[in-house]
C-alpha cells in the first residue's frame, strides 16, 4: 500500500507553490513520482523534496519539467519568483526588478558583477566571504548565482552597461589564471551588442560611489529604481528623488571612466598581467 501524498502547503512561499504545482501538473498528466523522476533525470527522493519545498529547485529543472508536462512554459516563467527567495528580504525586491528590465548601469567597486562572474571566479569568491564554508555550501551559493545569469541569455536580454573599479581588476582573486579566463569572459560579453564596460583608474582619485556598488535599472513601462549595496546590506531606492540623486552620482563617475574603446584597451593590457 503506497504511502499518503504528503500535504503542501502551496500558499506559503514561491518555494511551495512551484512544488505544489508539481504535483499539479504531473498528476493531470497521469504520471507518478517515480515516472515524473524518471522523465527528468531526477532522483524519486529529490523530486519528492522539491515536490514538498524542503528542497529549493535547481536551476535546470523548470526547463526539464516545461518539457515532461503540458505546462505552456510555466516552470520556467515561475522559476526567478522562486529563486529570489534564497536571497536576503532586502535584495528579493531587485532580484524580481533585475529580472525584467531592459537596461543596467552598474558601478562594481569590489568584484566582477555578478551577470559577468565565471563559475571558478565567483567559487573564489564565495569562498573568501564564506571561509567555513564546504564545498556543498559554496555549490549552492553559485548554482543562485548562475540561474540570476539567465536574465542575459533570453532573447530581448537587457543592455547591461558596467562601470568597474580598477580595484576590481588588480585585486588578483583566485589566482592569475582564474583571473585571465574572468577579463576574457567580460571582454567577450562586451564584444557583442548588449553589454558595455568602463574602467574608473585609481589616477582619479576619489568619487561618490567609493565603498559601495550600485545598480540603476530601467524598464519600458515603469520608473527607473536603483539598488546600493554593500558587503552585508543593500537599498532598493524607489521614490524620485533618491533615484535621481543615485543616478547624478552614476553619471558624474561614468563621465570620470575611461571610454569603452580606451576601457577595452586597457583590459587587453592588463590581461597579459594575468598570463599564466
Amino acid at each position: 500500500m503506497s504511502a499518503h501524498p504528503r500535504d503542501l502547503t502551496p500558499g506559503r512561499s514561491a518555494r511551495d507553490f512551484f512544488g505544489a504545482e508539481i504535483r499539479h501538473y504531473r498528476t493531470e498528466a497521469g504520471l507518478s513520482l517515480t515516472e515524473l523522476a524518471g522523465v527528468v533525470q531526477y532522483s524519486k527522493s529529490h523530486l519528492a523534496n522539491i515536490e514538498t519545498a524542503v528542497r529549493t529547485p535547481p536551476p535546470d529543472l523548470p526547463d526539464l519539467l516545461d518539457d515532461a508536462l503540458p505546462t505552456g512554459d510555466f516552470f520556467k516563467r515561475m522559476y526567478p519568483l522562486v529563486h529570489s527567495e534564497r536571497f536576503p528580504n532586502w535584495s528579493q525586491r531587485f532580484m524580481v526588478l533585475e529580472a525584467v528590465a531592459t537596461y543596467m548601469r552598474k558601478y562594481s567597486a569590489g568584484t566582477i558583477p555578478g551577470l559577468w562572474q565565471t563559475a571558478e571566479y565567483a567559487r573564489a569568491a564565495f569562498q573568501l566571504g564564506r571561509p567555513r564554508a564546504d564545498e556543498a555550501e559554496i555549490e549552492r551559493v553559485w548554482s543562485a548565482r548562475k540561474a540570476r545569469q539567465v536574465i542575459l541569455a533570453r532573447e530581448n536580454p537587457p543592455h547591461m552597461w558596467v562601470v568597474l573599479d580598477e580595484a576590481v581588476i588588480r585585486r588578483s582573486i583566485g589566482g592569475a589564471g582564474v583571473m585571465h579566463r574572468q577579463i576574457e569572459h567580460v571582454l567577450n560579453m562586451v564584444d557583442g551588442p548588449n553589454s558595455e564596460v568602463q574602467v574608473i583608474p585609481f589616477s582619479v582619485g576619489g568619487h561618490g560611489l567609493m565603498g559601495t556598488s550600485l545598480t540603476l535599472l530601467d524598464f519600458l513601462d515603469a520608473p527607473r529604481v536603483a539598488y546600493s549595496e554593500a558587503y552585508w546590506t543593500g537599498q532598493l531606492l524607489e521614490s524620485s528623488k533618491e533615484v535621481q540623486a543615485a543616478a547624478l552620482i552614476y553619471d558624474h563617475l561614468q563621465a570620470a571612466a575611461l571610454p569603452p574603446t580606451e576601457s577595452k584597451a586597457w583590459l587587453h593590457r592588463v590581461l597579459e598581467d594575468y598570463r599564466e
